[in-house]
């Protein structure tokens, strides 16, 4: 996919973020209408032995350098939200319809 005019690999990005000892599990999507309206947004499944660590802000605030540190920054999502779980159809697959949309939920830390 396309992104402002670079090419975009959200499963190399969640693979990155998946490397972080706070995430178990984790997904980006690109979501927005138009070129100019899309962005990037990562999910994050917190590892149990990890949750409370970083939540929120705290979580956004850690996994935006890791990423930051391991891709250029133009492919590092604009947003992160927390999830407990994956949302998945009934055949196991992710379920991409099922993900919120980011709001209050989300934590910011730029924007493409």
């Amino acid at each position: 996919m396309k992104i402002t005019g670079f090419r975009i690999e959200p499963g190399e990005i969640a693979a990155r973020l998946v490397e972080h000892a706070s995430v178990r599990d984790a997904v980006v999507v690109a979501q927005g209408e138009g070129a100019a309206g899309k962005r990037l947004v990562a999910y994050a499944v917190t590892a149990a032995e990890h949750a409370g660590e970083a939540e929120g802000p705290e979580l956004a605030a850690t996994l935006r350098p890791h990423l930051s540190a391991r891709l250029p920054e133009y492919i590092v999502p604009s947003e992160f939200v927390p999830l407990e779980a994956l949302p998945l159809t009934l055949n196991g697959k992710l379920d991409r319809k099922a993900l919120p949309v980011p709001e209050d939920e989300a934590y910011a830390t730029g924007r493409l």
